[in-house]
């Protein structure tokens, strides 16, 4: 029973992911590939709930947990995780860039998860960047924004926190690239073993620097819903549609409201 419940999870997983697709690629014939400030938000009033909701959960159990993995390792220790980390996920990007025609940016992510596999001792160690190779990853939602596909309103998804439509295919479909999820997804042993705890250790990873972003964001802010909305949407702005006009640039012009 476990078993069949393990793969109708993983059927559906995949099946509402490319619904969901389907009906944002087809949202994007008549909406531009950024929202405007005016349109970007049209969801505030249920966004707040829910980013009070994340907020509370941030707070008592999130950050919590990010500062005891600070207290019980350190920052040496912290880096060979976020650099295995990183490793792992340098396919996703390497398959992204090669969707995004940039064929440098893919060469450069085959090396780079060449040789930190290797000499740097399964990612432990970034010797690719040392070597001029640096790391910039990429992303589905990178991908889908270069093919022109519309960004969406302003949503904020629980515990996940901001987001639009686009990226949350994006991030859903990274997750569901994920090599541990791909190598262990046919047994449901390992899949318990090695891929659960190492999808907690990847998000203990990635959210530590995240904590101090938020934290950063929302301690002077009049409005942290606000603060945070602002940096989120101006961020995307550096996701450009591939057949846009050089001069073309999205416009969000949301007010951080944080005190001086």
């Amino acid at each position: 029973m476990k078993a069949l419940l393990t793969e109708i999870f993983k059927v559906n997983k995949i099946n509402t992911l490319a619904i969901v697709t389907t009906v944002a690629m087809l949202s994007a014939c008549t909406t531009s590939i950024h929202r405007t400030d005016e349109t970007a938000d049209p969801y505030e009033s249920v966004n707040r709930k829910i980013f009070d909701f994340n907020d509370s959960f941030y707070r008592n159990i999130g950050f919590p947990i990010e500062r005891g993995y600070r207290k019980i390792t350190t920052k040496s220790i912290r880096n060979r995780v976020a650099d295995f980390v990183s490793n792992m996920d340098e396919p996703i990007s390497t398959a992204n860039y090669l969707l995004q025609l940039k064929p440098k940016e893919t060469a450069i992510s085959i090396a780079r998860f060449a040789i930190n596999s290797t000499l740097g001792l399964a990612g432990l160690f970034d010797v690719a960047s040392g070597w001029g190779l640096e790391q910039d990853p990429t992303t589905t939602g990178a991908t889908l924004a270069s093919w022109c596909i519309a960004d969406g309103p302003y949503i904020v998804v629980p515990l996940i926190g901001p987001s639009t439509p686009r990226n949350l295919i994006g991030s859903s479909a990274d997750f569901l690239a994920d090599p541990v999820y791909w190598m262990t997804m046919n047994d449901a042993n390992y899949s318990a073993k090695i891929s659960y705890p190492y999808t907690f250790v990847k998000y203990v990873s990635k959210y530590e620097s995240y904590m101090d972003i938020y934290e950063e964001l929302t301690k002077n802010a009049v409005d942290p819903y606000v603060a945070i909305r602002s940096a989120y949407m101006q961020n995307q702005q550096q996701y450009r549609c591939r057949f846009a006009d050089e001069e073309e640039a999205p416009s969000y012009d949301f007010d951080f409201d944080i005190e001086e």
